[in-house]
């Protein structure tokens, strides 16, 4: 079984490249931390960057999972072609350009990309957003799939992904005592749905939920909690269709032993327990 170290960035495309970074700084909170003509890194927290921003196709994404060292790397590589699956090798300038010593990526059966990195850049120093968004890293990314379950049983069953809770055929995946890293929700297509990033409370929700307002950014689920996870949330449109949300508190799985997935219907009260219905049909 691969060990999935850390959720480390996502990767996305887009036809507006200075949109994106007002968007990403203005709106989110995050902190620039690098630019060139084509490409824009943002900061969360102790991570060198947990979001990407380059000038390209929209449907160019990418989320990249840490893995321990270059063994695990290509013996992850060697199962995942043993699947069946789109495999490519890293390369120089690719590690240059994800400031990291290694990687290798693939495609799950839905066709999403997904990097393995080995060694990814820390930062040194304080993370400090333009405002104060109360923001404490990234936390968690959703994923579209398809519903035949391929994508579950990949994390499960060649990852050391743990199913916390399933929403009809939807999948929260943990790979350490968070309630999930990765979601995966059916859907007509594949691709990136949501990136959330933590705030430190409630209060932060709120706060930013008002900032939102005032921006005119549209809001499209929330605030809520969710039902599963017990995360306080808010889910807001970015650039070029992705959603982006806050979350706060949350539950943990401490014990392993004692955990049992729960099957919730595919209705809105599970995906929010104070009834806020979302503009994204994942969720409806």
């Amino acid at each position: 079984m691969i060990a999935i170290e850390k959720l480390r960035y996502v990767r996305l495309g887009t036809g507006d490249l200075p949109g994106a970074v007002d968007f990403a700084q203005r709106v989110l909170g995050l902190q620039l931390v690098d630019r060139t003509p084509e490409t824009a890194y943002f900061r969360s927290d102790h991570r060198d960057h947990t979001l990407v921003y380059h000038q390209g196709d929209p449907d160019e994404q990418a989320v990249g999972l840490e893995v321990r060292d270059p063994q695990v790397l290509q013996q992850a590589l060697t199962a995942l072609r043993s699947r069946g699956l789109d495999v490519q090798e890293g390369t120089e300038e690719g590690c240059a350009l994800r400031k990291v010593k290694a990687y290798g990526s693939f495609r799950d059966a839905s066709g999403n990309l997904i990097e393995l990195v080995v060694r990814p850049l820390h930062s040194g120093w304080r993370y400090h957003g333009p405002r104060d968004a109360g923001i404490t890293g990234l936390e968690g990314v959703a994923l579209r799939g398809e519903a035949s379950g391929a994508d579950e049983r990949l994390w499960t069953e060649l990852f050391n992904g743990r199913v916390s809770d399933w929403v009809g055929q939807a999948a929260y995946i943990r790979f350490d005592d968070a309630h999930h890293r990765l979601a995966v929700h059916p859907s007509t297509k594949p691709g990136v749905l949501s990136i959330e990033f933590g705030v430190e409370s409630v209060d932060q929700i709120m706060q930013n939920n008002y900032h939102l307002q005032a921006n005119q950014v549209r809001i499209t689920h929330g605030p809520g909690r969710r039902p599963t996870s017990n995360q306080v949330f808010l889910t807001f449109q970015g650039p070029d269709g992705i959603h982006f949300s806050y979350v706060a508190e949350g539950d943990r799985v401490e014990d392993e032993g004692r955990h049992r997935p729960r099957q919730f219907p595919h209705q809105p009260l599970s995906f929010c327990a104070w009834g806020s219905h979302s503009d994204a049909p994942e969720f409806n």
